[in-house]
């Protein structure tokens, strides 16, 4: 095709203009997919630079040391650097338990095993829908301008097939999404529908406090209301078909109108065919030697025209076919489109981000060994850039003579003060929430009515019995240790922490050391467990 040609021509006149800016889109494109690991590259990369570096920048900070409520002193360049690195740590921060619930929050709205979308398969797609619609806008492109060249028809028709291609891709992809969730929604109407059969169900209410880490709130629940709780409905929870709709019209409107676009061409084609026939004029034109009786010129002019009709014929049959098979060549990829949307489709709340943690790590063991190593390597590098930075704060206040580095802390002071202040937050919300709760409890019951002592007919009194020693209710014994028990797993995951970390909690909590280290262990036989069950 000329349009080819000549696109090849111009890349090949401004290749160097050409190829820096298809490198500098992939580029882009490399940045959006994989942001967090090039930032933080750049990150560590110019933190080092001289003069308009992070820690040069931050070296230049005069303020003065700030206490903070775990009795650290840190400067404020101190904390800011320590900041920017505590947010690739924190994201690395997942234990066997977070893999657990993950896995938990899969399950529960039945998406387990589902994988989203990769760059890979978007654009397989977006290239088949492209390319079935640049074979159908050739056919319309003669169509917008009379008097267009062949290049320009070409170059329409390529602007038309991408057209077609941003209304089909996401429209094709919506359906599939849309049909997957109403399967999830068919089935909690039908696991409902069973319960209330059986005389059982509770109502479709959903809950607000379901997360990746409180998936395990509603274990209790029956499994249609842990699905409803995930999956963003209606108020009756009933399937819709909105999207189903707009993309079957489309299809079948871009399909037909295909077949009718090519067929009618076709047509006029034949019918220009038939007119301009050289039997037609064949009797006008040329003169036969010989004088033929009239008979036999009419069968003859007969049998050139059935003939001429039969090409046509079995032409205009052939390429109407060929049109059909296209259009359902169309429609076929536009299935594909549908299928990728149901399978690699997501309709739980939070699942494409839980089928991103879980990813494909076989166990909790190698989830939890894999963000290890990611966050040894945040601290690694955060402690390293923080050296270099109180080093030049050092070397300063030693030549102006101002206050010196006394202590200098560590990256895992900052993350020991990190830890240490989100269990506060727990435990004052924590508190919160039970004070809210005994407010909401019904007063004490009224106290028993005592009934008169009756008349005692002796004269002697009896003798009074010693006091009882006074012991705890078992009541009350279970309910400090059911309290204990809240509070502890209130803390969450410990398995990550040393014993110098566990000390300050147990000392800002008011826990015993040993009930912290024995909580650790427990957890440490629980994952090892969970390992082994799903292996």
């Amino acid at each position: 095709m000329e349009l080819f040609q000549t696109i090849a021509e111009a890349i090949s006149l401004y290749r160097y203009i050409f190829w820096p800016l298809l490198a500098l889109v992939i580029l882009i494109v490399v940045f959006i997919r994989w942001w967090n690991q090039v930032s933080y590259f750049f990150l560590n990369f110019f933190s080092g630079f001289p003069v308009i570096g992070l820690i040069a920048r931050l070296s230049r900070s005069n303020e003065p040391r700030r206490t903070e409520s775990d009795g650290k002193a840190w400067y404020p360049a101190e904390k800011m650097l320590c900041a920017k690195y505590w947010r690739y740590y924190e994201s690395f921060n997942h234990s066997a338990n977070f893999y657990h619930q993950c896995v938990n929050y899969l399950n529960k709205v039945d998406e387990r095993g589902r994988k989203p979308t990769g760059p890979l398969l978007w654009f397989c797609s977006v290239a088949l829908v492209l390319l079935e619609a640049f074979i159908f806008a050739l056919v319309l492109s003669p169509f917008i301008a009379n008097n267009i060249s062949a290049n320009q028809a070409e170059f329409s028709a390529i602007v038309i097939s991408v057209l077609i291609g941003v209304v089909l891709v996401p429209a094709t992809h919506l359906m599939g999404a849309e049909l997957h969730k109403n399967t999830l929604l068919k089935k909690i109407r039908y696991w409902y529908n069973d319960a209330r059969h059986d005389g059982n169900a509770k109502g479709l209410a959903k809950a607000n406090n379901v997360s990746l880490e409180t998936s395990d709130v509603d274990d209790d629940q029956p499994n249609y209301i842990q699905m409803r709780n995930r999956v963003n409905t209606n108020v009756e929870a009933k399937p819709q078909y909105w999207a189903t709709v707009i993309a079957l019209a489309l299809i079948i409107f871009f399909a037909v109108g295909a077949y009718f676009v090519r067929a009618a061409t076709i047509d006029a084609i034949d019918t220009q065919t038939v007119n301009g026939s050289p039997f037609s004029q064949m009797s006008d034109t040329q003169s036969s030697p010989f004088e033929l009786p009239d008979a036999a010129v009419a069968d003859n002019a007969k049998a050139d025209s059935q003939a001429a009709e039969e090409i046509n014929h079995n032409r205009v049959f052939a390429s109407k076919l060929t049109f059909i098979i296209l259009s359902v060549i169309f429609v076929g990829v536009q299935l594909i489109g549908i299928l990728i949307g149901i399978y690699r489709s997501f309709a739980g709340i939070e699942s494409k981000m839980a089928a991103k943690y879980v990813g494909n790590f076989s166990g909790s063991e190698e989830f939890t060994a894999w963000h290890s190593a990611r966050r040894e390597r945040v601290e690694r590098d955060a402690q390293e850039k923080l050296s270099a930075l109180q080093n030049r704060m050092l070397m300063k206040r030693t030549s102006s003579q101002s206050q010196q580095l006394n202590e200098l802390l560590t990256f895992d002071d900052y993350i020991s003060g990190k830890i240490l202040g989100k269990a506060r937050a727990e435990r004052a919300l924590n508190e919160s929430s039970i004070k809210d709760s005994n407010q909401a409890q019904p007063s004490a019951a009224p106290a028993p009515v005592v009934q008169p002592t009756p008349m005692v007919t002796a004269q002697m009194p009896e003798p009074v019995p010693a006091a009882p020693t006074l012991l705890p209710e078992p009541s009350v014994q279970h309910g400090a240790r059911q309290n204990e028990k809240e509070r502890l797993e209130a803390l969450g995951e410990l398995t990550g922490l040393d014993e110098e970390e566990l000390a300050l909690i147990a000392e800002d909590q008011g826990f015993a050391l040993e009930t912290l280290m024995k909580r650790q262990r427990v957890q440490q036989l629980l994952n090892r467990t969970r390992a082994k069950g799903e292996a």
